[in-house]
């Protein structure tokens, strides 16, 4: 099992983008890629790797070199397994475990040091020099890191996915609200540090369906969770598709614009309790599991 990163650490950029405003503007797109880059289930099959020796190793390391998305499987279908880092390009990252579907984030810094890969984890503070290379096999970038500290310190190889991304909001309509946007509970806590829960729905059709996401966590370490919904009139119907589970609920809007908030009357992710959150901004674009991304959000399991 990989160590996980315990005690909370201090509470990272997104969070204090987020307790400032949920103005999608006043995120940017470090939030943006925080909130959605792990939301959208694997879209297309990668060929299978290589195991020929290296056609090229870099002898140098730099943040240009790491930026992207470097994976341990291939693109699957629901359920399959999910293990990647992220490197964004600006010292923020994270790791990524669990299934498609349903899985677990770390979120980290990093920085490059003397040819080596310094990451420091936002919720322990427990920080690891690394020493990694970047090698090119056929048509792939490999990243190999020794002493792995997501693998029980043993030498794991990742593939690139893809590069850094680009943000975008889809051009085309959202359907009917709650659809097409972020809905967040953001809170403190009186025994120190802050949470949230969020529901994330993509633009539906026009038949009311799309698809979205759950995340909780604090910021630093977040889960999400895959679903679908549709809404008719005031009903909100939810698949959650690893889980298995179908629930329904009333909703209703208040407000407008900044001060917009939506309640769920029995909130399926709160022990079915009435439940209000917050108008954080639009959804985010999708684009499929290639290692050329798109004009469009960047998204992942």
């Amino acid at each position: 099992m990989a160590k996980r990163p315990g005690p909370r650490g201090n509470t990272g950029t997104l969070a204090r983008m987020v307790r400032s405003s949920f103005d999608l503007h006043r995120f940017g797109l470090t939030a943006l890629y925080a909130l959605a880059v792990v939301a959208v289930p694997v879209a297309a099959m990668l060929p299978p790797a290589s195991h020929e020796a290296p056609t090229c190793v870099r002898p140098w390391l730099d943040e240009a070199a790491l930026s992207g998305l470097w994976s341990q499987h291939e693109g699957g279908a629901e359920g399959d397994p999910v293990a990647f880092y992220y490197f964004h390009g600006d010292g923020h990252g994270l790791y990524r475990y669990g299934r498609v579907g349903l899985n677990n984030t770390h979120s980290f810094d990093y920085r490059v040091q003397k040819g080596a890969l310094v990451l420091r984890f936002r919720k322990t503070g427990a920080e690891h020099r690394l020493e990694v290379r970047v090698s090119t096999e056929g048509d792939r970038d490999w990243l190999t890191v020794e002493g792995d500290p997501e693998a029980d310190g043993a030498t794991m190889r990742y593939f690139r996915q893809r590069g850094p991304v680009e943000a975008s909001i889809d051009p085309f309509g959202d359907g009917p609200l709650p659809a097409g946007r972020l809905w967040i509970d953001h809170r403190k806590f009186a025994t120190g540090g802050a949470g949230f829960s969020m529901y994330q729905f993509r633009p539906a059709g026009l038949d009311g369906r799309g698809v979205g996401w759950f995340h909780r966590g604090d910021f630093d370490d977040w889960s999400t969770e895959a679903l679908t919904y549709r809404i008719t009139g005031d009903r909100l119907e939810l698949r959650f598709s690893l889980a298995g589970q179908q629930a329904h609920t009333s909703f209703r809007l208040t407000g407008a614009d900044k001060d917009r908030s939506f309640w769920l009357e029995s909130d399926p992710r709160d022990f079915w309790h009435s439940h209000r959150y917050r108008d954080a901004g639009p959804s985010f674009g999708s684009t499929t599991w290639g290692s050329t991304p798109p004009p469009a959000m960047f998204a992942a399991p």
